[in-house]
């Protein structure tokens, strides 16, 4: 288990990911939960995502990404990561764009416990391992998780909070 004082790195990395799941969870716990249901798989604005669009695609990429994140460190160098076009990706929205928000809610903990698994395990030396990713060529995995993990997660938290304003 990483700790704070042997890698620091990891730590801002977990911290990171726990602040935006616990605003994620305030917001399912709130706002989302006070909302009329169908203003859920209401779209906020052209080309935007509904709110269970974001929702689902979380629930998708956290557990995909931790066993990336796995993989590359257990086999530094390999091919990394996914495109926007990814079958997987795709599917683990459109099965779940029309899910309710509790079974939603059900599947969240599983999602980002498997996350914060995965990364409770890293150490900062792992962060300077490199893979590579078809569009982004080859890169660290520090910089994976800040791409696709971190920033990610938060951007995710934003756009739901963006489309509840949008929705309300």
């Amino acid at each position: 288990m990483t700790t704070a004082q042997d890698n620091p790195q990891v730590a801002a990395i977990l911290s990171s990911v726990q602040h935006s799941y616990a605003e994620l969870t305030r917001l399912l716990n709130g706002p989302l939960a006070a909302l009329e249901s169908s203003k859920l798989y209401q779209t906020p604005a052209e080309n935007e995502w509904t709110i269970m669009q974001n929702l689902a695609h979380t629930v998708e990429f956290m557990p995909y990404w931790a066993n990336e994140v796995a993989l590359l460190v257990a086999e530094p160098g390999r091919n990394f990561g996914r495109t926007m076009q990814h079958e997987g990706r795709l599917r683990g929205i459109s099965d779940h764009e029309r899910d309710t928000l509790s079974n939603i809610q059900s599947l969240l903990p599983g999602s980002y416990a498997q996350l914060e698994q995965t990364l409770s395990r890293l150490t900062d030396d792992d962060l300077a391992l490199t893979g590579t990713h078809v569009k982004y060529g080859t890169q660290t995995l520090a910089w994976f998780i800040e791409e696709f993990i971190t920033r990610h997660l938060s951007d995710h938290v934003e756009q739901i909070k963006a489309a509840l304003a949008a929705v309300q």
